[in-house]
């Protein structure tokens, strides 16, 4: 039954090829739930599987226009179908033309000229030859005709699903995935201007795909014939298509007397419950274009597709997102990406941080502008303490073989945002927010490609600063700093602070950076910038009250490991690191509290400044809660370490009489 079902549907590409020849061609107008969790929810898990294709051996054309016809049945594994090709030679005398198709799919057949030629199908590239040759600046065409049954890489490029009963498929091509189940040119230096794609499927169906719903009409008895249209550029990997018996509805962005489609296709059992969803995105639309610039693909409209994948796809103007990504955090997330990603896309997987982090950084943006500073800050802190817990690499992307490396989540995403935000800091918002929209508006990437050095020239004209020592530290820079800030106070109120600067896993030899240090004291507080340039640094200043207490940081500006603050020799230490104990009483008189979070204590010391081991007695264990004799230890610093069968954490206290 499968495979009558597939011949049936490969007679119909057949007799659709025909229909196409008369009529397509004539269609042509050419033109966090757990926030800390994206490298799961984002980009879902089985993009790890994706091999890089064999390289295009020459790049002697520019694409100009792809129009697709498909032939789908999402209860098979299978695809048949047509792309033909519209391009630009960029070579005297061009002989041939290549694009990339996996070596699982069959490439039958290329019509150039009114002409069927073979198709050289070597591993997972294709080469048609071309006669007469295409000459230098010449506009020409030429359709391929393949099918078969895309690889299954993971979950795969190209997905088949069964909800509540009913088949489905989806595709998801980012960063490799475009040439496993049609033949492209998947690169990032060559966008396609404008793509028709038209979907014939089993009645009862629709296709969700980029653009806009030019119509959807019977094909013959069974079937059915979807066309869409979009005409912005568009990279190979942000095409896609879905297929199901989509619920459909729209949500609507007003602008004056203007407004924006948001096209929602749902699965009908799970229609009422995302209907009440989609309306919040509404209000990160309305931010973006308030500190951005206008939604990039207005004249069409903006979208959701359900699917069955793990999180969300900003395909462009149509984002792919599962059930229980339709909220708030990721919806926001995949909107950003038609700023970052879609209209501007990196040219190159190792500045994947230009899609990434500014995604993640638009959604604290979100939060800091729709909500409250306070989570804001609560979402910094806690993307702070992932990237100096988990991975201490760069921000730019050394190993653009390795999927989950190039979708890091410590490092393309959260240390990519972390670094927006202090750049930020360093820059001012005036700076920040006006460097942003030039770089969105600059006629050479917008609709096209940009590199990090394009958006680090946009900070520094419009800011007049020299940013290079900047992105030499925090995006080719390794690791992150840790800080002893010593502060001292004369009683005339007079101080100094010496701010000493190590750096954690790192390949930077110092990370400069304005520090911003918060003092209180007789109910006063005043927050002083340290231009820090090297470790050892003193600074003098003098604030008009006794400094009782000090923060380090403590509007979320930076990123760092841990500050120790000495204040007249007393010690406190702030950190992003999760901490496995709680000294509860420090500084300490008589007893030592101690809340352990995890385990079963197994080591227990407390070391003086000279390591030498004191004798202390526990006086009382209750579940996480230690009590400790520290009556016989002399008043200063001490060290104490405990651990467990998996863990071992040293911590510092003082004992006072």
């Amino acid at each position: 039954m499968q495979t009558m079902k597939t011949a049936t549907y490969y007679l119909i590409f057949i007799a659709l090829s025909v229909y196409n020849c008369n009529f397509l061609f004539a269609q042509e107008n050419r033109v966090l739930k757990n926030d800390l969790n994206f490298s799961m929810t984002d980009k879902p898990f089985f993009k790890n599987q994706q091999r890089i294709p064999q390289p295009i051996t020459t790049n002697n054309y520019d694409l100009k226009y792809h129009r697709f016809n498909w032939v789908i049945d999402p209860a098979q594994r299978f695809i048949s179908g047509s792309v033909t090709s519209y391009f630009v030679a960029t070579q005297e005398q061009l002989n041939s033309i290549q694009f990339q198709l996996s070596a699982s799919m069959s490439a039958d057949s290329a019509v150039y000229n009114g002409k069927t030629l073979e198709i050289n199908h070597t591993g997972n590239l294709i080469t048609i030859p071309l006669n007469p040759f295409v000459s230098l600046g010449k506009f020409d065409s030429l359709t391929v005709f393949y099918h078969g049954i895309p690889e299954q890489n993971g979950s795969g490029s190209f997905v088949n699903y069964v909800h509540n009963g009913v088949p489905s498929m989806w595709t998801l091509s980012e960063p490799y995935g475009a040439s496993d189940w049609w033949p492209s040119k998947n690169n990032l230096n060559d966008k396609i201007d404008s793509i028709d794609v038209f979907v014939v499927m089993p009645k009862g169906n629709h296709a969700a795909s980029n653009g806009i719903l030019v119509s959807e009409i019977p094909y013959g008895d069974n079937s059915t014939l979807a066309h869409w249209k979009h005409r912005y550029p568009i990279v190979s990997y942000l095409v896609a298509v879905a297929v199901t018996n989509y619920a459909r509805y729209s949500d609507y962005y007003k602008i004056g007397s203007d407004s924006i489609e948001i096209l929602n296709y749902v699965y009908p059992e799970d229609s009422t419950e995302l209907r009440a969803k989609t309306p919040e995105l509404l209000k990160s639309m309305a931010l973006f274009e308030q500190l951005f610039s206008p939604y990039p693909f207005k004249k069409e409209k903006y979208g959701h597709a359900q699917t069955n994948m793990s999180g969300g796809m900003e395909h462009q103007t149509m984002t792919f997102l599962g059930k229980s990504s339709f909220d708030f955090y990721i919806m926001t997330h995949e909107l950003a990406h038609q700023w970052f990603g879609d209209m501007i896309t990196c040219g190159s997987w190792q500045d994947i941080w230009l899609n990434e982090g500014f995604a993640t950084y638009c959604y604290a943006l979100s939060l800091e502008y729709l909500y409250s500073e306070v989570k804001f800050k609560d979402y910094l802190k806690e993307m702070s303490h992932y990237i100096t817990t988990k991975q201490q690499g760069s921000v730019f992307c050394n190993d653009t073989t390795n999927v989950s490396r190039i979708f890091s989540g410590g490092l393309s995403y959260y240390k990519g945002a972390i670094l927006l935000n202090m750049l930020r800091w360093v820059l001012g918002d005036n700076d920040f927010f006006q460097g942003i929209r030039n770089y969105l508006n600059d006629p050479e990437l917008k609709y096209g490609f940009a590199l990090t050095q394009k958006l680090k020239m946009h900070f520094e004209n419009q800011s007049g600063k020299d940013l290079s020592e900047f992105f030499e530290d925090w995006f080719y820079g390794t690791g992150v700093p840790a800080y002893n800030i010593q502060i001292k106070q004369q009683l005339n109120l007079n101080a100094s602070t010496t701010i000493l600067q190590t750096q954690y896993e790192s390949d930077v030899s110092f990370f400069d950076m304005i520090l911003p240090i918060k003092f209180i004291g007789e109910k006063k507080d005043t927050t002083i910038l340290f231009n820090h340039t090297f470790s050892g640094q003193t600074f003098e200043f003098k604030p008009d009250f006794k400094i009782d207490s000090v923060i380090f940081d403590p509007e979320i500006k930076i990123l760092y490991r841990k500050a120790e603050i000495i204040l007249n020799q007393v010690s406190s230490i702030q950190d992003n690191i999760e901490d496995k104990i709680l000294i509860l009483s420090n500084p300490a008189k008589g007893i030592l509290n101690i809340h352990v979070k995890s385990g079963s204590i197994n080591y227990l010391k407390i070391f003086n400044l000279e390591g030498k081991s004191e004798n202390v007695k526990l006086v009382k264990q209750e579940n996480t809660l230690l009590e400790l004799d520290i009556q016989n230890l002399q008043p200063g610093m001490y060290i104490l370490k405990i651990g467990t069968s998996e863990w071992t954490e040293t911590k510092k206290f003082i004992v006072i009489k």
